[in-house]
């Protein structure tokens, strides 16, 4: 924004009339509260400014210069009349208009803000400032096209301007256009080398990475954003999140305690660690941080990138770490995506505005509550739901060995919660052998994940120590389903259901029981792949019929519109359930080639689950 202490070039007649032999401020004021201003001390400048509005009533400079510091106080109401004042008086000079149109543009008046700058651009056509202010205001109208050839001439007009091409980059990063997102890229990566500490651009590339799926590359951005602006909190809160993202929770937590300690309040931060908590078996503490995570803001959103009017869709997510992964399954080119953290919405508040309604939490054990707030808040639309609650509250574990192991080909493994207390008092081990489960056992804290305080047992000892590892009051026992083959190796199948059909996600060989695709064998062994490009090949015939029909059954008896099966095969070809529910994720292989052959599978599933999201938004296959 500029301050333009010059009277306007030429005024007519009436203008004339009104400003002959008007007194106003001396030269030595106006340097005073331009230096002032240039210094950024706003609370002076508008104190000086008043007073010299009260004293020159008809001249334009004082109204001009209220106006500004206020705007630039953040007191956008406070300075419309005296910008609409200035342009009255100066109803010539370019700058009034162009800064009349920035309030305007603040307060939500878009129309008049639009008016305004063009007002600027009639008077002064290579104005370089005004074409990038009404970039920003015909963006806010949804008008792209047009806010992208200003946001351009601007930038031609001033080649030296740092701020025109960073506003251009953020403009480009919105777009679902992959060659505006490389230019993009390209743009912040210019501005970085001829101003190396520049945070914006570090910290908006390292968005940009993290958000297109360069995790890395965004790391590294976000270091240095860190590195060149320690003070910046919300440098440390994206951070902290890559590295959470990454499994680095040591690190993530220090990066997220470090921006609480710039500003304790920082919902991001608190959420961050609450998350941590949680998977370090913390629970007091990740309430804690819920609480000051998620209390004052419940409410999020993603940034749509498409081009006309989106579709509104609301997800319902929960505080806790119950959640679907599923960013890569909205498409931000049709979606304009809202999130609500249920347990901590206002349930008197009025939704917000949508067409489709996405149950996020998939974690029925975690998530009971919060599963339960989101059925009550779906009895208050009409829109479509993917994902019904009441059906997800039936995909705890327990829950889904008893009745998914009753399906003819389904093995499910016979378990039993338990309390730590009556395991040391004798009790629940009397429970383990009425129920006939027998070493090696399988103990795990429940409403965990990714293999975490999950352990095998095989003799008391083992038992007993388990106890003091695990956290939480109650644990899981569980039959050990033996999955090995022939060969005594560990297999571990990933089928999705989306929109009632199945897709293979991956297959996992390894020499331990606990098989997870990161912690697998796969990376290393050739042959190991090849099997599992057969199994994503053709994955009905490399199961054979009898586990195909198994699944199905599975499917339908979940009844979930997106959810996960992970698996093993006995020697009969029986199917041997680990876990079926929602909070499975479709995890895109890295960019090495010697994945190539996974690419097409995934891809299959992801657009077949972006494709169900567009048809509920329009009722069409509901």
């Amino acid at each position: 924004m500029h301050l333009r202490t010059h009277q306007p070039r030429s005024l007519d007649q009436s203008e004339k009339t009104v400003l002959h032999n008007v007194n106003g401020p001396d030269t030595q004021e106006i340097n005073t509260v331009v230096t002032l201003f240039t210094e950024g001390r706003y609370t002076e400048t508008a104190s000086l400014a008043q007073a010299m509005t009260t004293r020159f009533p008809l001249h334009g400079f004082g109204w001009t210069i209220l106006g500004t510091a206020l705007m630039q106080m953040g007191r956008n109401t406070d300075a419309l009349v005296p910008m609409q004042k200035a342009a009255a008086l100066s109803p010539c000079n370019p700058d009034v208009h162009n800064n009349l149109g920035l309030v305007l543009r603040n307060l939500g008046r878009l129309d008049e803000a639009e008016a305004s700058c063009r007002r600027a651009l009639q008077l002064k056509p290579d104005y370089a400032e005004a074409h990038y202010i009404l970039g920003i205001i015909l963006r806010d109208l949804g008008r792209l096209e047009e806010a992208e050839q200003f946001h351009r001439k601007a930038v031609l007009l001033d080649m030296e301007s740092i701020v025109y091409r960073f506003n251009l980059a953020n403009f480009l990063s919105a777009s679902n256009r992959s060659e505006d997102i490389e230019e993009a890229k390209s743009i912040f990566l210019e501005i970085i080398k001829a101003e190396p500490t520049h945070f914006g651009a570090w910290n908006n590339l390292g968005r940009l990475l993290f958000e297109t799926g360069y995790t890395s590359a965004a790391h590294t951005a976000y270091t240095a954003a860190v590195t060149y602006h320690p003070h910046e909190a919300a440098a440390h809160v994206n951070l902290g999140s890559v590295l959470l993202e990454q499994g680095d929770l040591a690190a993530a937590g220090k990066n997220f305690n470090i921006a609480l300690e710039l500003n304790p309040e920082l919902a991001g931060a608190h959420q961050g660690l609450a998350s941590i908590s949680h998977r370090l078996g913390h629970e007091e503490e990740s309430r804690h941080h819920r609480d000051m995570g998620f209390g004052k803001q419940p409410i999020s959103t993603l940034v749509y990138r498409g081009r006309g009017n989106p579709v509104q869709l609301l997800v319902l997510g929960s505080a806790l770490e119950g959640n679907i992964p599923w960013r890569l399954l909205i498409d931000c080119n049709v979606f304009h995506t809202t999130i609500i953290a249920v347990e901590y919405f206002n349930s008197n508040e009025p939704l917000p505005t949508h067409q489709l309604i996405f149950n996020g939490i998939g974690d029925a054990d975690l998530c009971q509550g919060g599963l339960e707030v989101a059925n009550r808040l779906i009895e208050r639309s009409p829109a479509p739901v993917i994902n019904r609650p009441d059906a997800v509250l039936q995909t705890g574990r327990l829950v889904n060995a008893r009745r998914l192991g009753t399906l003819s080909g389904v093995i499910a493994p016979r378990m039993i919660l338990v309390s730590k207390k009556d395991i040391i008092s004798g009790q629940a081990l009397e429970l383990l052998e009425r129920k006939e489960l027998t070493y090696p056992l399988l103990l795990r804290a429940p409403s965990f994940h990714g293999g975490n305080y999950f352990v095998s047992v095989d003799n008391q000892n083992a038992f007993n120590s388990a106890l003091e590892e695990l956290p939480g009051e109650n644990l899981l026992a569980m039959e050990f389903l033996d999955s090995r083959s022939e060969d005594g190796l560990f297999r571990k199948y990933r089928v999705m259901s989306i929109n009632g059909n199945l897709y293979p996600i991956h297959m996992a060989v390894s020499t331990q029981w606990k098989v997870h695709y990161f912690s697998s064998d796969m990376e290393k062994n050739a042959e190991y792949r090849n099997e599992e490009e057969t199994f994503l090949g053709d994955f009905f015939s490399f199961l054979g019929t009898d586990a195909i029909s198994a699944l199905e059954k599975i499917n339908q008896t979940l009844g979930l519109d997106y959810c996960g099966i992970d698996f093993g095969i006995d020697g009969d070809g029986n199917i041997l359930l680990y876990e079926a529910n929602s909070t499975m994720v479709i995890a895109p292989p890295t960019r090495e080639k010697r994945w190539d052959y996974r690419r097409t599978a995934i891809e299959n599933a992801l657009t077949a689950t972006k494709k169900m999201f567009v048809e509920r938004a329009t009722n069409r296959n509901c």
